[in-house]
């Protein structure tokens, strides 16, 4: 039932499609009727202007038929304008509600299948506004070809048919030889690309440790297995697209022979016999086209299929009204939490309050919670049971338009993405305030760092910010979590980059915040940062082992267990 819900705005968009496809259905009808006129012009020039000598009947014929394929022009340019627009209206309506699916389900600790799921959505997009689907809205039409040269001649008709089954069942039998191939070759390139992904996005570690020819030997063997089926499947398509053309001719010519017979046998004139040659052809060619579509369709189909699923398997988050501007008060109540597709919890339990206003330090082990609680305080992830409130409200439902106007986030894993510092520090947003970026890269104490580079907050940092070092992404990292006057500002392992410098400017930054009344979550196990805190919480196996007031937290651990704060996450 969930999974129904989570794949419903795709295929109600789908569904939007099909009415303007129905509307090309309807243009097809009157292209085809519009392509017989030809055919009937040659056959009534053939059988009465050569025999009637009428000029005047020949100019009427021509105009008739010119004006004819001037409609058939315009009716065709109104439907491919049509589907490039279908396809303009897929990108500005599908695309976003899938990139902004994917984005939540990476976020939720799923499998990145975002570039897939994007490519899948462009095959389908191309398949849909491109002349693949008007190759196949002509098909049926072909009925109307038929029908007519059962009328100008009943074996005629027949043959037609005959040939046209044959030329389908080639259809049926190329989808049967490809598709599993196809679908096994597909896999392979698939895995192919994520494992470029993946390889450069570890270039650094692949680069230095030697793994170049390991991580590449790898690609290659999913690579040229991908490409060893593909052609095999080429083959195998080939050679039924070469038997269909070999089909195509023969029908040619014993629908010329057979109206030949008839001419001689006084049952058809010569019009005829030329009218239905040229209308056979017409009624032929959507078989034969549609074995040489064959495999983007498969290929639609396959694309389609695999983003039902990464979307069905997709969150789908809840939103709520917008609501107020909070003062910042965090509650945990009874949250537990158990990772997608992990059936034992890693956060067992957990009940704490902060005030607005104050700073909790979170501290503990490696693998003991602490960076998971930072997520489900920020809506990133949804408890299993129990809730995470800011004044009250479920932060996981919250909109995140107007949630991320409030709260201030910096991960234990930065990312930047490409651009100047100024539009990281903005979070991308273009109309941002200049005053209200400085202002953020002030309050995390960035400011002076940021003019001492190249171009100051116009400086282009890279793909990920790799034209900065770890310390100078983590710094404007704070200043993007600091943009905007936050009230809930979570930082996983702010100063785990820094050196003394950083820290003096993250200690300052953190009375800044606090002074502007906003409530902080640091996630660290330096001393020095801990000893900012109003409150501590001590966090093991996912539980909370201790909370309160620093002072008292601290003077529970004298003599017991001190070293803990020493311990990584």
């Amino acid at each position: 039932m969930t999974q129904n819900k989570k794949q419903s705005f795709l295929d109600e968009s789908l569904q939007a499609c099909k009415i303007a496809l129905r509307y090309s259905f309807i243009f097809s009808f009157f292209s085809n009727l519009l392509m017989l006129l030809v055919p009937v012009y040659s056959m009534q020039v053939l059988d009465r202007v050569i025999s009637s000598g009428s000029i005047e009947t020949l100019v009427m014929l021509t105009v008739i038929t010119f004006i004819a394929i001037l409609g058939y022009i315009f009716l065709s340019g109104v439907r491919s304008t049509m589907m490039m627009k279908i396809g303009n209206w897929m990108d500005k309506t599908i695309a976003p509600q899938i990139f902004a699916r994917l984005i939540e389900s990476t976020a939720q600790g799923r499998k990145n299948e975002g570039t897939q799921a994007m490519g899948d959505f462009q095959v389908i997009k191309g398949f849909i506004s491109g002349p693949t689907i008007s190759t196949l809205i002509d098909t049926p039409w072909a009925i109307i070809f038929m029908a007519v040269l059962f009328i100008i001649h009943p074996v005629i008709g027949y043959t037609t048919l005959i040939w046209g089954a044959i030329l389908f069942a080639l259809a049926v039998v190329n989808e049967i030889v490809t598709k599993p191939v196809m679908d096994v070759a597909s896999g392979h390139a698939i895995r192919a690309s994520r494992h470029v992904e993946a390889s450069t996005r570890n270039a650094e570690a692949v680069e230095a440790m030697g793994m170049v020819g390991n991580v590449q030997k790898t690609w290659s063997e999913q690579n040229q297995k991908s490409s060893m089926l593909q052609l095999a499947a080429g083959g195998k398509a080939g050679m039924i697209g070469s038997i269909s053309k070999f089909i195509r001719m023969l029908a040619q010519i014993s629908i010329t022979g057979f109206g030949a017979y008839f001419v001689l046998a006084n049952e058809m004139t010569v019009g005829g016999m030329i009218g239905a040659g040229i209308i056979a052809g017409k009624a032929l060619a959507p078989f034969e086209m549609a074995i040489t579509s064959w495999k983007g369709v498969i290929s639609a189909r396959k694309s389609l299929e695999r983003l039902r699923k990464i979307l069905g398997e997709a969150p789908e988050r809840i939103e709520n009204i917008d609501l107020p501007e909070p003062l910042g008060k965090v509650s945990f109540d009874k949250v537990y939490f158990a990772p997608y597709g992990n059936s034992k919890p890693i956060i067992t339990g957990i009940s704490f309050d902060v005030e607005p206003g104050e700073i909790l330090g979170i501290i503990g082990p490696s693998a003991s919670g602490k960076s998971t609680t930072a997520k489900l305080m920020t809506g990133v992830w949804k408890p299993n049971s129990g809730a995470v409130r800011l004044d009250g409200a479920d932060v996981y439902h919250w909109k995140r338009g107007s949630f991320g106007k409030y709260v201030g986030y910096l991960p234990q894993d930065i990312e930047l993405f490409a651009g100047t510092v100024k539009e990281n520090i903005a979070r991308m947003d273009a109309d941002s305030d200049d005053e209200a970026i400085i202002k953020a890269a002030k309050d995390a104490n960035a400011h002076e760092m940021i003019l001492a580079l190249p171009l100051g907050y116009n400086t282009e940092i890279g793909d990920g910010g790799a034209m900065l070092s770890a310390g100078q992404r983590q710094r404007i990292g704070l200043a993007r979590a600091f943009f905007g006057n936050p009230k809930l500002i979570v930082l996983d392992e702010p100063n785990s980059n820094l050196d003394t410098e950083g820290e003096i400017a993250l200690a300052g930054a953190l009375r800044n915040a606090k002074e502007n009344g906003s409530t902080l979550i640091i996630i660290s196990h330096k001393p020095g940062i801990i000893a900012l805190t109003d409150k501590i919480l001590i966090m093991k196996n996912g539980a909370v082992a201790s909370f309160g007031a620093r002072d008292e937290v601290l003077a529970k651990l004298q003599g017991k267990e001190m070293p803990m704060l020493a311990y990584k996450p």
